[in-house]
């Protein structure tokens, strides 16, 4: 198999961004077995320097018609040692790009979500040193379980540490890493679902920085550098690329429209691209069916504490926010009148999702008069 180079990115603060691409290491590799979805044996690693001691590795996340990045989120601790956040598979290259930051010492495993935690024993088994692992409750799948607290473990690894639900009490066992974090979690478990829906956020007090995974996303206007190590460089360049794989990764329809360019081609695009928002397709399945917990969730973050920045687990980072800004991403939650422009038709697919689900009793049920698209404006 061809040798690669890792590659280190230098990203701006804010969008739109400028990219430097240097490749002048000794190759190391991209392979990783067993991998849970492709790229299979050119798993690329890009690092990103987001300045004020983070970084951010870049993977590329394919299945079946969706293609987006994924990151693992690093902070430089005060101690010099690192936090990492949601590790990625764990190649030559990734591990290289880690190594030159420092030494890992801290674990997160900051979500429920399938592509997020499946690389963490693979992570672990090349970090077996690391001083903590701390992770969301509710964990599930063929990955290791885990309910609210430790003593629930059936992880495959040594867990140090479960994430109160919303706000940490005084009582509650803190992680080493807690004078320089804050965080809140959401846990929602209804009966009817597979399993629980948990994600953590973190504030990092001396950068003001909010780490989040899936809770917030920012779409830019193009795509990243990385598509190009899974995808030709035609393909990438063609018309209509981005914006396609921007609609499927969001589960928004592929509606064409008569305007120009990307915006006006693709007006779904043009509805979630350029702002800080809450993903459909989290809107439509978790929002959904538990307003209320996600309600609080939101408060309770935008009351942390001060921070000018998001860093996000997908598209783009760091994007420049506020409390406010976080909050403004939910708005829906509290009725139509702030409602995003995806037009009513743009939901069809995520309202068939939920008619399946409904209708073959494959989860929780929408929760009764909460609509999470309300407001929505029809197509003239």
């Amino acid at each position: 198999a061809a040798r690669v180079h890792p590659r280190r990115v230098s990203l701006t603060l804010a969008y739109p961004t400028t990219r430097t691409i240097r490749s002048n290491l000794k190759p190391v590799g991209r392979k990783v077995f067993p991998p849970l979805t492709p790229p299979l044996t050119n798993r690329a690693t890009y690092r990103y320097e987001l300045g004020r001691n983070a970084w951010a590795l870049e993977q590329l996340l394919v299945f079946s018609n969706v293609s987006a990045t994924i990151r693992t989120i690093v902070v430089k601790l005060e101690d010099g040692t690192l936090w990492v956040n949601g590790p990625q598979w764990p190649t030559g290259e990734f591990c290289k790009l880690l190594d030159e930051l420092g030494p890992v010492a801290h674990v997160v495993v900051p979500c429920t979500a399938l592509e997020h935690k499946a690389p963490v024993q693979a992570f672990l088994k090349k970090y077996p040193n690391v001083k903590s692992v701390w992770t969301v409750p509710g964990q599930y799948s063929v990955f290791g379980s885990i309910g609210l607290d430790v003593a629930s473990s059936k992880m495959p690894y040594k867990v140090d540490g479960v994430f109160p639900v919303g706000a940490p009490k005084p009582s509650d066992p803190s992680p080493p890493w807690a004078s320089e974090f804050d965080y809140r979690t959401l846990y929602v478990s209804l009966p009817e679902n597979a399993g629980p829906v948990s994600e953590a956020i973190f504030l990092h007090k001396p950068s003001k920085t909010l780490i989040t995974t899936d809770a917030v996303v920012y779409v830019p206007d193009s795509p990243p550098p990385i598509f190009e190590t899974y995808f030709d460089k035609a393909t990438v360049g063609a018309e209509g690329f981005w914006p396609k794989s921007v609609l499927q990764a969001v589960f928004l329809p592929l509606r064409q429209g008569s305007g120009e360019g990307d915006v006006g081609a693709w007006p779904g695009y043009g509805a979630v691209q350029g702002r800080l928002l809450r993903a459909p397709i989290l809107r439509a399945f978790a929002d959904a069916r538990a307003p209320g917990a996600v309600r609080s969730w939101v408060d309770d973050v935008s009351k942390m504490g001060e921070f000018d920045r998001i860093i996000t687990g997908h598209f783009a980072s760091p994007i420049k926010a506020t409390p406010a800004d976080f909050r403004s991403a939910f708005a829906y939650l509290d009725g139509p009148a702030a409602d995003p422009p995806i037009v009513c038709e743009d939901w069809s697919l995520l309202d068939g999702l939920n008619d399946v689900i409904a209708t073959n009793k494959l989860g929780a049920p929408v929760e009764p008069g909460f609509d999470f698209k309300a407001g929505c404006k029809k197509v003239s």
